[in-house]
């Protein structure tokens, strides 16, 4: 895997410096004159500060760490990782444009494309970005931009983003890939050409389940279209959820690699199971996008796997209460394992035949494996998948 430590970044320029970046709480900073507000507004003084909206001291180490680990430009934080996705779209689309977006796509972003996008004035269209035929047969004179997800929510496909890059690049295309799931621990985005690369910071990129906010990373003149329109919109990150989310990626490197080795080994138990009728996991050889994984991701594939239990929902709610260590919660990427259902919750907005088409049905759980002792993990499943 991609070594994730980065070097400690300072707010702070002075010899001596604390070993824990400072919790910047003040909402505004004062100026000793006139001047010193023209500077700041000149960007002549690029390390001060005016208004919490506008930036502050706790962005800068989390920006820096970001950008170093997706090998870009430059990268800005926003206050969820929906904020990242809407502003990066109204950043680079207008209405009349045309957006080529994965049919494999999280249900919140979905909504977002049909309740607001589409209403606003932009073209949508979904298919399978990996076949190089179906984006000829659907791109048009006003076709602007491509949107992947590395690791596609829920049921893992992974995005030839080699390819999907290339075409990009061809048809003077941006390209922005939602890098959520496969962190830049697995892949990064910006050097297979995308223009941006979205993340959840609530996800893995913190941790522990106790922040909520997004980062864009890519292009610096993309970048600061993102962050210009951040700060009309009012959607920045907290102090706090920065700093919080700085602690969360100093162990990224411990805690990411110790999840995907859970994964696999949760993986291979869950596919010789009886009572599980599929299981989605890029590892898989039988997941249909494995041999992409194995070409796209570096050394892993992972700490998410989707499966479906047989009986359909009404076993699946039985498994869900059954389980004891593995908690149910709609979210994912926490250093403790949980469960959600899709049905239910990530992909609500969609209408049930588009679920159906897609394979997310009543009986799919999407498990996010944590860092705990792996063998605590595959008890509990044991005794929910086979109760006395």
């Amino acid at each position: 895997m991609t070594d994730a430590f980065v070097p400690k970044f300072h707010p702070a320029t002075g010899p001596i410096r604390p070993e824990t970046t400072p919790l910047y709480t003040s909402s505004v900073y004062t100026f000793p004159s006139l001047d010193a507000v023209e500077a700041y507004y000149s960007g002549s003084a690029p390390d001060e500060y005016l208004y919490r909206r506008n930036g502050h001291p706790n962005e800068r180490p989390v920006e820096h760490w970001l950008k170093t680990l997706e090998r870009s430009e430059d990268a800005v934080l926003s206050s969820s990782g929906m904020a990242a996705i809407s502003q990066t779209c109204f950043a680079l689309l207008k209405p009349g444009d045309h957006l080529l977006a994965t049919k494999y796509l999280y249900g919140g972003t979905y909504a977002f494309f049909e309740q607001i996008l589409r209403p606003w004035g932009v073209e949508i269209t979904y298919t399978d970005l990996n076949d190089v035929d179906e984006l000829l047969r659907c791109q048009q004179p006003n076709t602007r931009m491509l949107y992947a997800e590395s690791i596609a929510n829920p049921l893992l496909e992974v995005a030839d983003l080699v390819g999907i890059g290339r075409f990009a690049k061809e048809n003077d295309l941006k390209l922005v890939v939602d890098n959520t799931f496969a962190t830049p621990m697995l892949v990064r985005p910006v050097e297979h050409g995308a223009t941006l690369s979205v993340h959840s910071l609530t996800k893995y990129l913190n941790g522990h389940s106790d922040v909520i906010g997004g980062a864009v990373c890519g292009a610096r003149e993309e970048v600061e279209k993102v962050r210009k329109l951040s700060i009309t919109f009012g959607g920045t990150l907290a102090p706090f959820d920065a700093w919080m989310t700085e602690r969360g990626l100093q162990t990224l490197h411990l805690r990411f690699p110790a999840q995907c080795r859970n994964a696999e080994q949760v993986a291979q138990y869950l596919v010789q199971h009886p009572g599980v009728e599929r299981v989605y996991y890029p590892g898989l050889p039988q997941h249909a996008t494995h041999s992409t994984a194995a070409r796209i991701l570096n050394a892993g594939y992972g700490a998410m796997i989707s499966f479906e239990v047989s009986g359909g929902r009404a076993n699946a709610n039985d498994f869900v209460a059954r389980l004891q260590q593995i908690n149910f919660a709609p979210s994912l990427g926490g250093i403790r394992s949980t469960v959600s259902h899709p049905v239910l919750t990530s992909h609500r907005a969609m209408s049930a035949q588009d679920r159906t088409d897609l394979g997310i049905t009543e009986g799919l759980i999407r498990l996010s494996v944590g860092a705990e002792p792996v063998d605590t993990l595959l008890s509990d499943l044991e005794q929910a998948l086979n109760p006395a």
